[in-house]
């Protein structure tokens, strides 16, 4: 079967649901046709057989299937996890609910508050969801999260199913792909995040310059700025000329919005307009149109939701008149060079994907899933980092003695920054507290083991094959078993602790803002780096940040009320965290930056 009817969503729905009704419905014509027309005759009672057979022949299927599976656990030694029971058939209560709660509540909310108590029993840190009588697991355990991202790295994989939520966002680039093309796919890109690229900060400080322009403006007329659409912008325009060799993005050369609280909010802050905006929105739209189908659960229901409307597709026509004179600048540059290929070390990597293909639509979607990457990464760690400075000026002060020890003015160089031990700390404890991904997916190829829950009495979970596993570093990063009673307080100390560095030394997996194990996230360093440089300029200038939420952020961006003294960080935000693929701030992160007195 082509790729395209393989990942087509609308015709693999059609193809489950011809496997779920056409043999029962078979097998009642067959049955009717037997019986005496007494019981039979009439539209009514065809369709109630029709209807009875159909159900008895489900609930025989699932019977036999968790019997099946049940079986293969005893005898590899494991635990069939049951499904959660919910109030309605398939737990579409909990699929609703949850739902719900990701639009209404705090960023993973709904899973937290199903991890503890599933079903009423006791705190666990795995669970099945069962949605639609379907195995899902859901983890916040890092030994699942290790087995799934690395020592049973070949029995895991994104899956056809994930394939198809997000074919039409971000097509056949990295982000979706699996096995040999995924290997194909990392040693493309893997050159342009090598350590001499990484640590060239030329890019970095000429749109750092232009950061600094819009906060010292902002600053001088005692106006709040939103540092989320900034470094969004910012994030931008480096990895317009990182990868693309473009300087044509220009989003910081375009007008900021103001602070108003009667502006009109876009899917993450409010929303953009002009060029940029034509954009932004788009960009983002698909993503939060992945979230929804992820959270939906099975291709039955939000394949059933959308078979009439893709949500995705205007959004990426948007997306693409952004992107494609790109592309074919650098096809008519290929086209100069004639057979002449550019040398690995120079050039963009625009200029060789176009030496390796001529396939429009492949270079497209390599660009799209690597700048989804580029930008908002290391966007969201730096607005959650000023974000957490504003709200910890004892850290500010401390961090900002740190900058000015080593570089009190002027550009930082790599080993100013390597130097620089507390920054560090600073941006490893704010992608503890909010990863840039605080939920992602694995799907089972064939049937195996994962780590036991404190439910199993010591034995190993078993896992049937084509089963999906959610995995939430975002929970797993503020377990307090794990992190400690202060998991949900921001203290860049814990990692300079000897005898808290030690213990997350001995267990790597309790830290995975970036992934682990062969899909680690490559541009990691490039993500630190630019991070780094950008927060050490803006500390050179300001010695104050305030935060202006309530003020300054659209009306509907702020927690609720009932926010109010909730357990962990839900009862002390004062920002609203949420998810799309990525992390972000809804309404955006709206600050006021003080200068420093001279």
């Amino acid at each position: 079967m082509s790729s395209s009817l393989k990942y087509n969503y609308r015709v693999q729905l059609l193809l489950e649901l011809a496997k779920d009704f056409i043999p029962p419905l078979l097998i009642a014509s067959l049955l009717l046709s037997f019986l005496p027309s007494l019981l039979s005759d009439g539209l009514f009672l065809q369709s109630l057989w029709h209807l009875s057979i159909c159900i008895a022949y489900w609930t025989v299927n699932v019977k036999y299937t968790d019997w099946k599976n049940g079986n293969e656990a005893k005898k590899m030694g494991g635990v069939y996890l049951p499904r959660l029971k919910g109030k309605w058939p398939g737990n579409l209560d909990i699929a609703l609910s949850l739902a719900k709660l990701s639009e209404e509540g705090y960023v993973l909310e709904s899973f937290e508050r199903l991890f503890a108590s599933p079903g009423g029993g006791d705190e666990v840190t795995t669970f099945n969801l069962g949605t639609l009588w379907r195995d899902t697991y859901v983890t916040r355990d890092h030994r699942v999260m290790q087995a799934v991202l690395a020592t049973e790295f070949d029995n895991f994989w994104k899956g056809p199913e994930f394939r198809m939520r997000t074919r039409r966002s971000f097509g056949d680039g990295i982000g979706g792909a699996d096995g040999a093309e995924a290997k194909a796919h990392r040693a493309m890109t893997r050159p342009f995040f090598a350590r001499e690229r990484v640590q060239d900060f030329g890019i970095f400080e000429r749109y750092t310059d232009k950061v600094l322009t819009h906060l010292l403006a902002r600053s001088n007329s005692s106006q709040a700025i939103d540092i989320q659409d900034i470094f969004s912008r910012f994030t931008m325009d480096a990895a317009g000329e990182f990868f693309f060799g473009s300087t044509t993005f220009n989003t910081l050369d375009l007008p900021l919005p103001p602070p108003n609280k009667k502006s009109k909010l876009g899917p993450k802050g409010t929303e953009p307009e002009g060029s940029y905006g034509s954009f932004a929105y788009p960009f983002e739209k698909l993503q939060e149109v992945t979230l929804i189908r992820n959270l939906r659960g099975p291709l039955k229901v939000w394949g059933l939701m959308e078979f009439w409307k893709d949500e995705t597709k205007i959004h990426r026509l948007a997306v693409d008149a952004f992107i494609d004179p790109l592309i074919e600048d650098a096809l008519k540059e290929k086209r100069k060079r004639g057979m002449k290929q550019r040398d690995p070390d120079e050039g963009n990597l625009v200029d060789h994907l176009v030496d390796m293909t001529n396939d429009l639509k492949l270079i497209r979607d390599e660009l799209f899933n690597i700048l989804t990457a580029a930008r908002d990464t290391t966007a969201m760690l730096l607005t959650f980092t000023t974000y957490l400075l504003c709200l910890h000026p004892d850290v500010m002060a401390t961090l900002r003695k740190e900058v000015l020890t080593y570089v009190p003015n002027g550009p930082p160089t790599f080993d100013d920054v390597r130097k620089m031990r507390y920054l560090r700390a600073v941006l490893n404890e704010t992608l503890r507290l909010f990863p840039p991904a605080p939920l992602n997916l694995r799907s089972s190829r064939l049937s195996t083991l994962l780590p036991p829950d404190q439910t199993t009495n010591g034995k190993p979970i078993y896992i049937p094959g084509g089963t999906t596993v959610l995995f939430t570093p975002l929970l797993m990063q503020r377990r307090k078993d794990l992190w400690g009673s202060d998991a949900d307080e921001f203290d860049p100390e814990r990692w300079i602790d000897k005898e808290r560095v030690k213990k997350m030394t001995d267990d790597p997996f309790m830290f995975l803002p970036f992934g682990a194990g062969p899909r680690i996230c490559l541009g990691r360093n490039f993500a630190y780096n630019q991070a780094s440089f950008i927060m050490i300029r803006i500390l050179q200038t300001f010695d104050t940040f305030t935060l202006r939420q309530q003020e300054d952020a659209p009306d509907g961006s702020c927690p609720p009320a009932s926010w109010r003294g909730a357990p962990g960080r839900k009862g002390i935000e004062t920002i609203w965290p949420k998810m799309c693929i990525s992390l972000f701030i809804k309404g955006g992160c709206w600050v006021h930056m003080s200068i420093a007195d001279s």
